[in-house]
């Protein structure tokens, strides 16, 4: 009897994929006021995309591995000694440093749609849709993975580096000690940026030896941007009774702003320094190992479409010395 229970039941059947398992189809129950006439327009997908903006800080490179490996903080020799007559010169050796890996990670999404879903929608294309909905996913994904360094530049935990610490810290340890490119904890003011150029004229190698190392833009959110735009545009000092010159913008010491809504901590900004022109990859880089790939394919059990995007790419920082950052008032 149980048995015959069993046989006469009627079998219940979900969309599957290609590897068997349950997917999410887009039918007429999900959307049933696009399938009745009266409707003037429909709203929330027509929006204005934002451009991609990483690509104004970020180096984009192409890689052909799984991923990619650097030497970094390598050490030159250090200073020469002076040698007493009839002494033996002294010798010395570089230092080869610590490697890093930058790892490749793929990204995909899909989507289903019933066929008839496509068929009797009265005021759209769907299939087309999604295709512009996949390309805005995709877009938005790389945004997210290209800020998540900066992002997380002063987490002890999720920002921690091979170094042993996060992006933006003053104990990055180097063959002659600790070096910091963390501004003073502050937020958007002439003095800060001042501060900060200072510091950036101290920068030095993994020797201790000063390099020519300059500041290139400013990278910070919305919030701070009039306040920065005031700061450098103004040819006296800002907001101040004096007739002093503005010597940030007299000296052009920061010729670039790069506003970006993709920064967590509204108060966080950073400079990125003329290390970021040496294009090898030591700098912020955004790494495409697979280009975006759209996929359409169909389910002929059940006539629906699916439509999938996929790609593989990577974004990094390997020398700390490409950026310095202040976390803001806060201090994180």
């Amino acid at each position: 009897m149980l048995f015959k229970r069993l046989r006469n039941r009627p079998a219940v059947r979900h969309p599957v994929n290609h590897w068997g398992t349950p997917l999410q189809v887009i039918d007429r129950s999900l959307q049933p006021s696009q399938y009745w006439p009266g409707l003037y327009a429909l709203f929330g997908m027509d929006y204005e995309r934002i451009p991609k903006v990483y690509p104004m800080f970020f180096d984009e490179k192409t890689s052909d591995k799984a991923f990619e490996e650097f030497m970094t903080e390598r050490a030159g020799l250090g200073l020469a000694t002076q040698q007493p007559e009839l002494m033996p010169v002294e010798f010395d050796i570089p230092n080869e440093g610590y490697r890093t890996q930058v790892t490749m990670a793929s990204y995909g999404l899909a989507v289903g749609i019933s066929r008839e879903a496509k068929d009797d929608n009265l005021y759209e294309d769907v299939g087309s849709r999604m295709m512009k909905e996949l390309a805005f996913s995709a877009n938005q994904t790389m945004e997210y993975i290209a800020h998540a360094p900066l992002n997380v530049a002063g987490d002890p935990v999720n920002g921690l580096r091979v170094d042993g610490v996060p992006l933006i810290s003053p104990n990055h340890g180097t063959y002659s000690g600790v070096q910091s490119n963390q501004l003073v904890s502050a937020n958007v003011s002439e003095l800060a940026f001042e501060n900060a150029l200072i510091q950036i004229s101290y920068g030095r190698n993994g020797r201790g030896f000063i390099i020519n190392m300059r500041p290139k833009r400013v990278i910070l959110s919305p919030e701070s941007g009039p306040e920065t735009r005031r700061i450098l545009g103004s040819p006296l000092q800002w907001n101040a009774s004096t007739n002093n010159i503005n010597v940030l913008r007299a000296t052009g010491a920061l010729p670039e702003v790069v506003e970006t809504p993709y920064l967590q901590d509204k108060d966080n900004y950073f400079i990125q320094t003329s290390e970021q022109d040496k294009d090898n990859g030591q700098g912020l880089t955004f790494w495409e190992r697979s280009s975006l790939e759209t996929r359409e394919d169909s389910n002929w059990s059940n006539q629906a479409s699916l439509i999938a995007i996929w790609f593989r790419c990577a974004a990094s920082v390997v020398d700390f010395r490409t950026i310095y950052g202040s976390l803001g008032a806060d201090g994180i």
